[in-house]
C-alpha cells in the first residue's frame, strides 16, 4: 500500500484513488510496548490527574475538552517523557514544567501560534498538526527534534526550521505552501511530506542527500525535476498533479516506489535506470501502449505491483487487460487492487 501525504497520525486526507487506500508515516499514534497512562474524568477541577502516579512517564489527556493547561498539576510528574493533548480545545501554549519531555503532541486543537516551548530542549518529536498556526516559529531552540508535524494548519511559507539539523521526518501536508524553500540545512532529513499544498515546482531539494521518501501529492506540479542529487531516494509520491512526462529520474537508481497516478501522462517512459523498482502507480493517466509497458518494465526483477487502471490501455480492453499485463510482466504479484492468481 502506498502512503498518502497528508495523513498525520493515521489520519488520511488524500488518496490517489479509491483503490489506493493509504497508511501514514506519522507514527505517534502507533501502539507502543508500554501503553500510556489513560486519564478520563468529567471535570477539570483540582484533582483531575490525582489517579496518575507521580513517576509516570507517559500521560495521555485526549479528547477531554481541555481549554487550558492550568490546574493540571503537571509539575509533580518529574519523570514525564511523553504527553499527548490530542483532540482538545487548547488555544494557547502555556509553559510546561516538565523539562524531561521527549515527545509532545497537540494534534487537533485550536492553537494559533507556537510559544513557550524553548525550554523543552530534549524534545525529539513535536506534533502541532490540525491547528490554526500560520507561521513556523519559536522552535529554533529544539535542536534535538527528529520529527516535526505541522499537517493541516495555515502555513504559507517554509521557514523557522534551519537550526533543526537533526530532523529525520518533516510533515507539512495540507497547508498553503507555494514554494519549497529554506530546507538546505536539513541534511539529515529522510522523509519530507508536502502533499495538498500549492507547490508549482520541484526545487530547493539539492542538499537533502539523505532523503528516502518524498511526497508531493495533490499540488500543481507540471514537471518532474530537481531530484538528481537525491541518490538515496526510495519512495516518490507525485499523484494528483499535472505532470505530462516521466523524466528526470536517471540518478534516482534506488527508487523502489514511484507514484505518478492521476496526472496527464501519455507515454510510459523514463524508468530505464530504476532497476530496484518494486511498485509503480500509474493509474488514471492517458497511457495507451502495452509495448511501452513491456519495454520499460520487463527487466525489473523486483517489480511486484503495478497500477494501470483507468488508462485507455485498460478501459479499451477490459476483458483482456489483466491477462496482457500478466503475460508481459510475469513477475508481478499484484495488478491494480487485485493479487495475481
Amino acid at each position: 500500500m502506498k502512503p498518502s501525504d497528508v495523513e498525520m497520525n493515521s489520519t488520511t486526507l488524500d488518496n490517489s484513488v479509491a483503490a489506493n487506500t493509504t497508511t501514514d508515516h506519522h507514527n505517534s499514534d502507533s501502539e507502543e510496548d508500554t501503553q500510556p497512562q489513560e486519564v478520563g474524568k468529567d471535570s477539570l477541577e483540582d484533582g483531575f490527574l490525582d489517579d496518575v502516579p507521580d513517576d509516570t512517564e507517559d500521560l495521555d489527556v485526549v479528547h477531554e475538552r481541555l481549554t487550558t493547561l492550568e490546574r493540571l498539576g503537571l509539575e509533580r510528574f518529574t519523570n514525564l517523557q511523553r504527553i499527548s493533548f490530542r483532540q482538545n480545545l487548547l488555544s494557547k501554549l502555556l509553559p510546561l514544567p516538565n523539562k524531561t519531555l521527549t515527545e509532545l503532541d497537540f494534534y487537533d486543537n485550536r492553537l494559533t501560534r507556537i510559544e513557550n516551548l524553548d525550554h523543552l530542549t530534549d524534545l525529539t518529536s513535536l506534533d502541532l498538526s490540525f491547528n490554526k498556526i500560520k507561521h513556523i516559529d519559536n522552535v529554533d531552540k529544539l535542536t534535538n527534534l527528529t520529527e516535526l508535524f505541522f499537517v493541516a494548519n495555515k502555513v504559507s511559507k517554509i521557514s523557522g526550521v534551519s537550526t533543526l539539523v537533526n530532523l529525520r521526518n518533516l510533515e507539512l501536508g495540507a497547508n498553503r505552501i507555494r514554494v519549497i524553500e529554506n530546507l538546505e540545512p536539513l541534511v539529515n532529513l529522510e522523509q519530507l511530506w508536502l502533499g495538498k499544498n500549492k507547490i508549482t515546482k520541484l526545487q530547493g531539494l539539492d542538499q537533502l542527500k539523505n532523503l528516502k521518501l518524498l511526497s508531493i501529492q495533490s499540488n500543481r506540479l507540471q514537471k518532474i525535476e530537481g531530484l538528481s542529487n537525491l541518490s538515496k531516494l526510495e519512495e516518490l509520491y507525485l499523484s494528483h498533479n499535472a505532470i505530462e512526462t516521466i523524466e528526470g529520474l536517471e540518478n534516482n537508481t534506488n527508487l523502489q516506489t514511484v507514484d505518478v497516478s492521476a496526472n496527464r501522462i501519455k507515454k510510459l517512459e523514463g524508468l530505464e535506470k530504476l532497476s530496484h523498482l518494486s511498485e509503480l502507480w500509474a493509474n488514471d493517466n492517458q497511457l495507451t501502449s502495452y509495448e511501452d509497458v513491456e519495454a520499460q518494465l520487463k527487466d525489473k526483477k523486483e517489480l511486484q505491483t503495478v497500477y494501470f487502471e483507468r488508462n485507455p490501455l485498460q478501459t479499451a480492453a477490459q476483458a483482456t487487460y489483466r491477462l496482457k499485463i500478466k503475460t508481459l510482466l510475469p513477475r508481478v504479484t499484484q495488478i491494480d487492487a487485485a493479487l495475481v492468481r
